[in-house]
């Protein structure tokens, strides 16, 4: 989660509010936008031309952004489910303050946030970034890791004992993969079609050593 706001009234002082200062705060909306929601493609134009008026000491539109996006991840081994808020508001405007005298206000608040869940062995696991639930997930799944070849994984159709399993998406080399804390007989396997993953061991180690 990230969030960044700011409210601030400039006085008018003998020679006016100095370019300096306007110039600093307009520059900070831009870091502080960039900052919550990535400076990826820049700032909209809305945030831009907000940022310019800054500069000018003039008033500006009023920005208003709100979303939320709700989605699973369906073939997906990291997570199950991710949710997605976002909200931004900017504007710099003439007011006055508590004794009717003019100031200059510049407001924002901005606020992004990621919420990731994956459920293994009937632990809801939760966490604020891909990276660490992606950490928390590899450190939760069972001590060996067979990929499916066969068929995707599914109770019944794989050994039992099993800590976590998943489907994987499409273009992937296996189907699915299936994890276990005991190694299952090899017949069973045979029979399933997993084989298993070499480096699973190591992979995992290293999450799970990550605080």
């Amino acid at each position: 989660m990230i969030e960044k706001s700011f409210d601030k009234a400039y006085p008018i002082k003998i020679n006016g509010i100095p370019q300096s200062t306007l110039t600093r705060a307009a520059n900070r909306l831009l870091a502080e936008y960039a900052a919550a929601f990535g400076g990826w493609g820049g700032a909209p134009d809305e945030i831009t031309a907000i940022a310019e008026k800054i500069k000018q000491g003039i008033d500006s539109e009023e920005y208003e952004y709100e979303n939320e996006y709700d989605g699973g991840g369906i073939g997906n081994k990291v997570y199950d489910n991710v949710k997605y808020t976002n909200e931004a508001r900017a504007r710099a405007f003439w007011d006055t303050d508590e004794y009717n005298d003019p100031v200059y206000r510049v407001t924002w608040y901005f606020f992004a946030s990621e919420t990731y869940t994956k459920n293994i062995a009937g632990k809801t696991l939760r966490a604020g970034s891909y990276t660490d639930i992606l950490k928390k997930v590899t450190a939760a799944k069972g001590k060996y890791r067979y990929f499916c070849t066969h068929r995707p994984p599914s109770r019944g159709i794989i050994p039992e004992g099993f800590i976590s399993y998943d489907t994987y998406g499409r273009d992937e080399r296996y189907i699915g993969e299936v994890t276990y804390d005991e190694q299952p007989p090899a017949e069973a396997l045979r029979n399933w079609g997993l084989v298993i993953d070499p480096d699973w061991e190591r992979i995992r180690a290293a999450y799970a050593d990550i605080k």
